[in-house]
């Protein structure tokens, strides 16, 4: 045998079994490509679970509870909280009447009495989503990290008995209620200061809590939330056999009898309110009759089947549209949510405007108020300026009067002397009356008359002075 053929048949024993390992699959990798799911690394790791718990395990049980299974129903979270932030005045019995004609779970309806929770759920819906997808498939270890949180908590002296709360201990359960069952406090706190240093750093804890909020070492609390009955007496923990209990017989307000179905017992997870979001993995989802989508083909173009494989694609698209009434819900879903936000940004919108005018008339009063001293100052400058003036003035115009009242007595003096030299018969006045004047014929007439009897008169002077002549002359 040739040294060459030697060498082939060594190469060959070599690489095969190394090609055959890569083209096998595991069986549960063959599964999920046949099934078309990618199944996860898979279950939560205690340090998952402490990170997403540690924000809420020291809630009420009463209120933990809830928050638990309406974290199963992401889009209904959702849903809710657009609904609540549209209608904030409503509380208590009036926000129970409303809540009769919703589809949603008993649960996301209870958390709709909590605002501020609902709406940290919705905007942290991807963390949400997580700790729904954990309780469904490993509900019991769920539980127990939530105890050794709380004992964590306890051991380190920063859960105790408080005005808000009891802190009740049982053997190895640490129990927590409200002081008042018609009275619920939320707390928040830094889960660094309160469970100690953190053991997992890798996986640094959630904080669920207000905004800007001032943490220090201790628990604080949102404001209260009142409740006309006992929040959790339909639903509570047993801490024992590590599952919600579900008391049928206590129905809440907000749940009609004809849609309230649950039986007493252990708490089932509802599949009709996941609203088609997908689960976790495989497993949880045949176990809710979620059925996985179909595998794909692979390669049908290279063996000669591209108008068959065409076909089938255009048949698969016509069977999706016609019998995945999910995928419709879904996308009305999110066309309501879209819609919903555009309404929020409007409102948000027109409240900014509102603020503005209200701001701008807030400035603009000041400014028209000084405008309208400034007119009245000057005005009333005016004013005073021109009684001055007129003080001023007033002795020259009264010495003018004064000077004036002098000359009218002279001048009608002056007046009546030279009326009275042209006074004649015909026109002086006895007794207060005037005489009666001529007419125009008689004044001519006696105007001749007056005129021969001068005539007259100085022509018998001349005869006088001329006699008187004569006789000086004969003396």
């Amino acid at each position: 045998m040739k040294a060459s053929t030697i060498f082939h048949l060594a190469l060959g024993l070599v690489i095969v079994p190394f090609l055959l390992s890569g083209l096998a699959l595991s069986p549960q990798q063959a599964q999920a490509q046949e099934s078309g799911y990618l199944e996860p690394s898979g279950a939560y790791s205690r340090e998952e679970l402490a990170q997403m718990l540690a924000p809420i395990a020291l809630y009420p049980d009463a209120l933990l509870a809830q928050l638990l299974m309406a974290s199963t129903y992401p889009i209904e979270v959702i849903e809710a909280d657009r609904w609540v932030r549209m209608r904030p005045e409503l509380r208590g019995e009036a926000l129970d009447a409303m809540l009769l004609d919703k589809n949603w779970d008993p649960s996301v309806k209870a958390i709709c009495h909590f605002p501020s929770i609902l709406a940290l759920m919705s905007e942290r819906i991807t963390e949400t989503t997580h700790l729904g997808n954990a309780f469904l498939a490993q509900e019991a270890e769920v539980m127990g990290m939530v105890q050794e949180l709380r004992a964590q908590a306890y051991a380190r002296g920063n859960l105790t008995t408080t005005s808000q709360q009891q802190v009740i201990v049982e053997r190895e359960t640490i129990i927590i209620a409200p002081a008042d069952p018609r009275v619920i406090y939320v707390p928040y706190y830094d889960p660094f200061s309160i469970y100690g240093p953190w053991w997992y750093p890798a996986y640094p804890p959630y904080y669920w809590g207000p905004r800007g909020a001032s943490l220090g070492f201790g628990i604080s609390y949102w404001p209260s939330y009142h409740f006309s009955f006992a929040f959790g007496t339909w639903s509570y923990f047993d801490w024992h056999r590590h599952y919600i209990f579900i008391d049928a017989h206590q129905r809440p307000k907000f749940v009609r009898h004809d849609r309230w179905h649950a039986k007493p017992g252990h708490w089932q997870h509802a599949p009709s309110h996941r609203r088609g979001v997908a689960y976790r993995d495989q497993s949880t989802a045949r176990k809710f009759g979620q059925s996985p989508p179909r595998s794909r083909e692979i390669g049908r173009d290279t063996r000669g089947f591209t108008e068959k494989r065409q076909q089938d694609l255009d048949r698969r698209g016509d069977d999706r549209t016609r019998i995945d009434p999910d995928r419709q819900e879904r996308e009305r879903v999110e066309r309501s949510r879209k819609s919903l936000e555009q309404a929020d940004r409007d409102r948000q919108g027109k409240q900014r405007i509102e603020s503005d005018r209200q701001e701008q008339q807030r400035v603009e009063r000041p400014r028209k108020a000084l405008d309208q001293a400034d007119r009245d100052r000057q005005g009333k400058q005016r004013m005073e300026s021109g009684r001055q003036e007129q003080q001023r003035v007033e002795p020259d115009r009264k010495m003018r009067q004064r000077t004036d009242q002098g000359k009218g007595p002279r001048e009608q003096v002056e007046r009546r002397q030279q009326q009275g030299s042209r006074d004649t018969i015909f026109n002086r006045v006895e007794y207060g009356r005037k005489e009666h004047q001529p007419s125009e014929r008689g004044r001519t007439n006696r105007k001749g008359l007056d005129d021969d009897s001068r005539d007259r008169g100085r022509s018998g002077g001349d005869e006088k002075d001329a006699r008187g002549d004569r006789d000086r002359s004969r003396r």
